[in-house]
């Protein structure tokens, strides 16, 4: 069975791509016309898509590697999503008792409403977790997001993170579509798809 590569595409074949964070709503209308909504999915899902014109060659190698080596939709992978990759103060609750490993979240707020998304690919060395304000040392795991301290929690202390992170992907389809209507101008139509669990 694949599985996750620790490998992050190109950001500069990344930094075109448009972000759509898709969610699975079921929506029943009754007879009076009014709605009974349902979410299916505990967090958003990512799609990327993006039409590149004017590749150069050493561009279009170097996609063409990519997608060639995660063998189309089999392998996921890291991509940085330009629209959203870091938090700054991230809250992440309360200190736990003696060494438990915290995981790293992303809250969402907008009015009454809050929703936690689980960060599972921070970026190697872009991390720091503060414990009542004060850097906290410890082990990041970079392929779950949870963090381990060298010493006790301070228990019931205020944790909170600085961090960059990437989300794990595939392609869409096993099928990318290079049009070269010119030797040295290139369009490539590729689409990706957020993993959820690797």
């Amino acid at each position: 069975m694949a599985s996750f590569i620790d490998v992050r595409m190109s950001t500069r074949v990344g930094v075109g791509f448009s972000a759509v964070p898709m969610r699975l709503t079921r929506v029943k209308t009754l007879e009076n016309g009014h709605e009974k909504r349902d979410g299916k999915w505990a967090s958003a899902k990512r799609r990327y898509t993006s039409e590149y014109a004017e590749w150069t060659r050493e561009m279009r190698a170097g996609l063409l590697d990519h997608i060639e080596a995660m063998e189309g939709q089999l392998y996921s992978f890291r991509f940085k999503d330009f629209n959203d990759w870091k938090a700054t103060g991230q809250e992440l609750g309360l200190a736990p008792a003696g060494t438990t490993p915290i995981q790293l979240i992303k809250t969402y707020s907008h009015g009454p409403r809050t929703t936690t998304r689980i960060i599972t690919k921070p970026v190697r060395n872009k991390v720091t977790i503060y414990e009542g304000g004060v850097e906290k040392s410890g082990t990041m795991d970079y392929l779950t997001g949870l963090f381990t301290p060298s010493g006790a929690w301070s228990e019931g202390a205020p944790v909170t993170a600085d961090f960059q992170f990437d989300v794990p992907v595939r392609f869409a389809t096993d099928e990318v579509e290079f049009v070269l209507p010119h030797l040295d101008i290139c369009t490539v139509r590729c689409n990706l798809i957020e993993v959820f669990g690797e």
